[in-house]
């Protein structure tokens, strides 16, 4: 194996490849962010820098952005504007399957549940054939229609009407809007007209706000009749749904294959984990991407932890349906089992009840099916972490190695990333070295090639500069420094030898 060099911007000598942009030089506005933009399989398209204007004419609650867009190489492709929400803390981008451009934003999860004025901030879609950008309309279900509206309806508001609702038809109703990036959309409905609950169905809208089909989950309305569903996974075609139905004297937990296009149920399979499986991939950081599909296969990663009558039942769910067989399958890793059982050192496993815990930072799916995932161990208490860990499953979920990085205290996960056409994979994290007092970071280069894991560590800062990483496309590096005279406005793409 060829040993793995890393050329740092500011430390070393100019290489013969260098592709460098001055984010200073590039807007009128304060600079607030550089982000990457991805798709739904976790490949680059290019990067995504936000400024910050000032305050807008007529609402001084709204900013004005500014942005531009690079592709993957650091070249310029578009620029623009947008007014932001004043529920909006921040924004980010991704392409969705529809190839276009999406700057969506984040939101105070606490507002979103309790606040009366709350609304939901808008998204904005930007054409990736002529760049221009429009304000995504909200979509507002009223029980009948999929209505598209410039701003939605604060919960006050969406309460009120529940509640007038209730007065005229005697019921009330509770939906969930989910958007598929198909520019489709789900509903799920049920109206509790006590004490029954009535008409719990799932329907799906096409991009025209249109209704396409309507699946009712029971043949008559009960008392006893309850649904909790989830979205697993999903492409033009496919649907895959984590449903639990509830009767009177039986309670059923499965997957559900629905044929996006009819909605007609395809395949059901049972599963054992019951209300303790869980459909997103959940890190202090946020959530991780658990999906990778192919024309043929839809592939989700699910956590299950434990349930009232086994609290040590925890572990990590790999779902496949292939499209050629009609066929769902999974099969699943335990971690005080399968895990623990072979590597004592991970006191993390051997607890479930104190705080204690690894914390899952990254999922990657391997061409010959395999899936490596990085843990961090972390403290629930005060979520401080330490140790890296690099778990490698085979495609039956059984675990192929385990290795662990040690760390210093409060070392910093930074990204993972594909090499050799996903064949391989590559993960980063900073660390701190100190000496005499002095604290220096360092960046650690985790390759994992041909089964085989290497590391190299190479120093971040010197004496006036420090150099922040982030993820690029295979085989580089983008890099940003900080210095004291021209703050953090470079940013540097560099090749990776390895």
């Amino acid at each position: 194996m060829k040993k793995l060099y890393l050329f740092l911007f500011g430390l070393f000598q100019t290489l013969a490849f260098s592709q460098t942009q001055d984010l200073a030089v590039l807007a009128t506005g304060k600079y607030l962010g550089l982000k990457s933009i991805l798709d739904n399989d976790r490949n680059l398209f290019g990067y995504f820098a936000l400024y910050d204007v000032g305050k807008t004419e007529n609402n001084k609650k709204k900013n004005k952005l500014e942005y531009i867009i690079f592709d993957k190489n650091l070249n310029s492709l578009s620029s623009g504007n947008f007014e932001t929400d004043e529920t909006a803390i921040e924004y980010y981008s991704y392409i969705n399957s529809e190839k276009q451009l999406v700057i969506t934003p984040s939101f105070n999860a606490y507002d979103y549940a309790f606040d009366t004025s709350f609304y939901t901030p808008s998204d904005f879609i930007i054409s990736l054939n002529d760049y221009k950008i429009k304000k995504k309309d909200n979509l507002q279900y009223d029980g009948t229609n999929l209505i598209p509206v410039p701003v939605s309806k604060t919960n006050g508001e969406r309460k009120d009407d529940n509640r007038n609702l209730k007065k005229t038809l005697g019921y009330q109703l509770t939906s969930e809007v989910i958007e598929l990036n198909n520019n489709q959309t789900l509903i799920f409905e049920y109206k509790y007209d006590r004490p029954l609950f009535k008409d719990i169905s799932l329907k799906l809208f096409n991009d025209k706000n249109e209704k396409l089909w309507d699946y009712k989950f029971f043949d008559q309305d009960n008392k006893y009749n309850f649904v909790n569903f989830k979205v697993v996974n999903y492409d033009n075609d496919i649907l895959i749904a984590k449903v639990n139905r509830h009767q009177k004297d039986s309670s059923e937990y499965n997957f559900m294959i629905f044929d996006l296009k009819t909605g007609k149920i395809m395949s059901v399979l049972p599963f054992p984990y019951e209300n303790n499986l869980y459909i997103t991939l959940n890190s202090a950081d946020g959530a991780i991407n658990g999906k990778y599909n192919t024309t043929d296969k839809l592939t989700s990663l699910l956590r299950y932890s434990g349930g009232p009558l086994n609290f040590y039942n925890e572990g990590f769910v790999k779902l496949i349906y292939d499209k050629s067989t009609n066929q769902l399958t999974f099969n699943d890793i335990h971690l005080l089992d399968d895990v623990y059982s072979s590597h004592k050192d991970i006191e993390e496993l051997k607890d479930p009840f104190d705080s204690k815990d690894i914390d899952i930072k990254s999922v990657s799916f391997l061409k010959n099916n395999d899936i490596v995932i990085i843990f961090q161990k972390i403290s629930r208490k005060n979520n401080a972490v330490s140790d890296i860990i690099m778990m490698h499953l085979d495609p039956m979920m059984k675990l192929k190695n385990l290795k662990v990085y040690p760390t210093q205290k409060n070392s910093t996960y930074l990204f993972s990333q594909y090499l050799n056409d996903k064949n391989d994979m590559v993960f980063f994290y900073a660390d701190t070295e100190r000496k005499n007092r002095e604290k220096k970071w360092n960046l650690f280069i985790n390759t994992f090639i041909n089964g085989q894991w290497k590391q190299e560590v190479l120093p971040m800062s010197s004496e006036n500069n420090i150099t922040i990483p982030y993820i690029a496309k295979e085989g580089y590096i983008l890099l940003q420094e900080f210095n004291e005279k021209e703050k953090f406005n470079k940013i540097r793409l560099e090749r990776l030898n390895y």
